[in-house]
């Protein structure tokens, strides 16, 4: 917002606290100021959210996610600084530190229950998606609510709105099942124990199951639970204020077609959009892409065979010049912005130029874990690995491996397992993991998708 409406916000902030103090009865007490009148004076926005692949989280060196950007977007609305002041904490002591005072908003997506009514203030819905109940497809799939009697459920403590459906999910249908809460662990880390067969069914939001699938294969989240859930963000009580500022806002954004955006980007887009060329499309040919002679000339910087930067190409954008992500990453090696300008690149959306990007990155990653893993043809599997989730959180990983008495400077069977639990609560949650949570299957089948493309590479000369 510019500083005329900022004006005319606090302005209105204020006539409202004086035309309270004719209604105050004697002796005269100053009434407590807002807290959009705090977020004014004070110039910050203080929110909590969650630390997650759609929410917030921080790529290639990058903050992203769909509440943090629009949690961005709003503060600018109100010429304010946003402050993430904490993540990932259980629910219920989210909610006391909102009525403490400690946030002013609660940027997540929560389901308005009547239980929730009485503790906070809701704004207006962002949009609304399907509750939906994920199991493994590797194991036989329930089609029917009432297959689950008799079975266990798992939800994260404090999600009153889970717990609320799947106890009207039994009452309509007069079955039992055990639902059991889980401290400590979110959505996506039950999810990720639903993929490897460690629990049978959890409850998610569909948008998140259709993201979480991308890199978890083997879920299925087909059968619904209940539709058109209505999602918000919400605010201390009383705080009417706030939430009307908050609805303004939002009205704006939905106008303008700026949510749209961002939820495609975060909920709609496939994180690469990945071409229609097959990693064999050219091997008939003597060749792997039509890129071979620029691939070939840049991988000397790096000093891998030709064919593993191919490969990274192959999995990063399946040939594709034009790719680009819901991240913003652009090109046949998916460069950040950032990236680029670290190399001072500015036309890295020409082949030649993405590349070289790419493979510097690369180099710089190489260099940089060399003093972790100094045997090159293991480092690899680390640059690999850095290069899709970050370096911060394969060094995480490497610690964590030392601590639990595996070898920090191999990768299958060692590190590989810390980095793909990494979405575990017990283990981003480590001292030693600086970095907090990672999508770590994400990235440990990343590793895999790279090497196994590789070896099918490896006979074009």
């Amino acid at each position: 917002m510019n500083d005329i409406r900022r004006f005319i916000v606090f302005i209105g902030v204020f006539f409202f606290v004086a035309c309270q103090k004719e209604k105050v009865p004697e002796p005269f007490v100053l009434p407590q100021a807002s807290v959009l009148e705090r977020i004014l004076a004070q110039g910050v926005l203080r929110v909590f959210t969650l630390y997650n692949t759609t929410d917030f989280y921080v790529y290639q060196g990058t903050t992203r996610g769909f509440h943090y950007e629009l949690a961005q977007d709003f503060a600018d609305y109100l010429g304010v600084k946003l402050q993430i002041v904490d993540v990932n904490l259980n629910l219920d002591t989210a909610i006391a530190r909102l009525q403490d005072g400690k946030y002013d908003l609660l940027a997540m997506g929560l389901t308005q229950t009547a239980e929730r009514k009485e503790e906070v203030e809701f704004c207006a819905p962002f949009f609304q998606t399907n509750e939906v109940l994920v199991q493994n497809r590797r194991h036989a799939v329930i089609h029917d609510l009432r297959e689950l009697a008799n079975k266990e459920v798992y939800i994260p403590t404090a999600f009153s709105s889970y717990r609320e459906l799947l106890q009207e999910v039994q009452d309509s249908l007069q079955i039992r099942f055990d639902v059991i809460e889980l401290d400590h662990y979110f959505n996506e880390d039950l999810v990720h124990l639903a993929e490897t067969g460690l629990i049978d069914y959890t409850v998610i939001d569909e948008n998140i199951a259709k993201v979480s699938a991308y890199s978890m294969p083997h879920i299925d989240y087909a059968l619904r639970l209940r539709e058109n859930v209505s999602l918000s963000w919400a605010a201390r009580r009383g705080e009417d204020l706030l939430v009307e500022e908050v609805n303004r806002w939002l009205a704006t954004i939905r106008k303008d077609g700026k949510l749209k955006d961002t939820y495609n980007r975060y909920f709609e887009k496939v994180p690469v959009v990945p071409g229609n060329v097959s990693k064999y499309a050219f091997l008939r040919k003597g060749k792997i892409s039509s890129y071979d002679h620029l691939i070939k000339k840049t991988a000397g910087l790096l000093g891998w065979d030709w064919r593993l930067v191919a490969a990274v190409i192959y999995c990063e954008s399946h040939f594709d010049p034009e790719a680009q992500s819901a991240f913003g990453a652009y090109g046949l090696m998916q460069v950040m912005p950032e990236t680029a300008e670290h190399f001072h690149v500015t036309d890295y959306f020409r082949p030649d130029s993405n590349i070289y990007v790419g493979v510097s990155y690369l180099h710089y990653l190489d260099r940089y874990l060399e003093e972790y893993v100094p045997v090159p043809e293991e480092r690899i599997k680390f640059v690999l690995a850095s290069y899709n989730a970050g370096p911060g959180h394969v060094l995480d990983a490497i610690r964590l491996a030392g601590k639990y008495g595996k070898n920090p400077q191999i990768w299958d069977g060692n590190v590989d397992f810390y980095l793909r639990h990494k979405n575990e609560a017990r283990y981003y949650r480590d001292s030693l993991a600086k970095n907090g949570y990672c999508n770590g299957p994400q990235a440990y089948h990343y590793v895999q998708r790279v090497l196994e493309t590789y070896n099918s590479y490896r006979n074009i000369k």
